[in-house]
């Protein structure tokens, strides 16, 4: 069964191309995993300090697969860039 997931971020003012930079490698490397559908990060226009990623799955196992290899943890040097969220992100996951 296909996996959506809606990931909202709220980041530090004035750092959203900061996150997008740091973030850019690793959506490059995930949109290539077997499942990936699709993989996308969004600026929100009413306040460019909110990005929503996007994501589609062919199912849950692929997606716990891609997890697994392209996140080490909060302090794994590659994820630097998730200090610039402030709070916790927002995750929704839908399947259908």
């Amino acid at each position: 069964m296909a996996i959506r997931q809606v990931i909202t971020f709220r980041v530090q003012r004035g750092a959203a191309q900061a996150f997008i930079d740091g973030f850019g490698p690793i959506i490059d490397k995930v949109r290539g995993e077997d499942g990936c559908e699709q993989y996308e990060l969004f600026v929100g226009h009413a306040d460019p300090d909110v990005l929503v990623m996007l994501e589609r799955w062919r199912d849950l196992a692929a997606l716990q697969g891609a997890l697994a290899k392209h996140y080490q943890g909060p302090d794994d040097p590659s994820v630097a860039f998730f200090k610039l969220v402030e709070g916790q992100p927002t995750r929704e996951r839908y399947e259908g």
